[in-house]
């Protein structure tokens, strides 16, 4: 079965060559690498032509300007592979992925679609833990999730209006996801943020308590890994930071409920009348005066594993 994976390059000479060794190096072979460069300024678009003409498994689909940025570029190759992949897999240019991350991820997604009802297929996205590593692949922690304080499960439109819990580079998607998932709205904060979205409210989003990546931290990370928990000496500039940080909230919330707006206008047809009325109320948040504003976070934004310092944080930034 072959497995089409896609990835949005720019400026990642100093580490594509080593993704592109774990991928040749897959126990899965059967793959199709699908790369867009955003307008490199370095040598990465001469690397990808050149593993191209040595690799029929790899295709530089388009290099040059103007930038789309990360999501854009993900979703512009998500609508350009084949019409007949049956399975899309993202990949990040400075990650490196273990051995068997294509065969488990495949294994566990043909698992879940075995046991479904058969015709229509569902959609289903399934996404891993990763291992935190420095530039140099020296370890940070075994566990991106632990570290940042993410539990993927259960899965709920709720959980995931409100915060992401799917990194892209380790999800694949089945074709009536993708199918369904189409060309993702402006709107949409992370690519897969919204393919975690789509598939969590239509389908199924499974997490692989395993971790098929090195993931990367070398400062210049789109999205990085960030501890959830501080030691009490930390507190102090936690709060002071917590402070300066209150637009980045607000920001965040803004973009959310545009997020959560989106994805009614595209799929309200196809909502139950809990989802429609969740998204409704999640979409007008900011709109709201100062204290509508907070109950309204605190009813719909605050979850139970914010505990109490983060449920008050929310309360006092919102």
């Amino acid at each position: 079965m072959t497995v089409d994976i896609i990835c949005a390059v720019f400026n990642g000479a100093q580490f594509l060559p080593e993704l592109c060794r774990s991928l040749d190096g897959q126990t899965h072979a059967d793959w199709r690498l699908w790369v867009r460069d955003d307008g490199s300024m370095d040598a990465t678009p001469d690397i990808v032509r050149t593993l191209a003409a040595h690799d029929p498994r790899v295709s530089l689909l388009y290099a040059g300007g103007p930038p789309l940025g990360v999501a854009r570029s993900f979703n512009w190759l998500l609508e350009r592979v084949p019409q007949d992949a049956e399975y899309v897999m993202c990949a990040d240019q400075d990650d490196v992925w273990l051995p068997h991350k294509i065969e488990l991820t495949l294994a566990a997604m043909r698992q879940v679609e075995s046991a479904g009802p058969g015709t229509p297929r569902l959609p289903v996205l399934v996404h891993t833990d990763l291992s935190v590593v420095d530039a140099t692949l020296q370890p940070i922690h075994s566990s991106f999730w632990t570290l940042t304080g993410i539990d993927p499960e259960p899965v709920s439109l709720r959980r995931f209006a409100v915060r992401n819990v799917v990194t892209g580079a380790t999800a694949m998607m089945n074709r009536p996801l993708r199918e369904l998932i189409g060309t993702p709205p402006a709107e949409a904060v992370y690519h897969d943020w919204w393919y975690g979205l789509v598939a969590a409210v239509f389908g199924r989003v499974v997490a692989l308590r395993q971790a098929t990546i090195l993931y990367r931290q070398h400062g210049a990370n789109a999205v990085g890994a960030r501890a959830s928990r501080l030691p009490l000496r930390a507190l102090p500039r936690a709060v002071a930071t917590s402070l300066q940080t209150t637009s980045d909230f607000r920001r965040g919330v803004t973009q959310t409920a545009a997020q959560a707006q989106a994805f009614l206008d595209r799929y309200r047809a196809m909502l139950g009348d809990d989802d429609r009325r969740f998204l409704e109320r999640y979409s007008r948040i900011p709109q709201h005066g100062f204290l509508r504003r907070k109950l309204e976070l605190l009813r719909l934004r605050a979850l139970p594993e914010h505990g109490v310092f983060r449920t008050l944080g929310i309360l006092v930034r919102g």
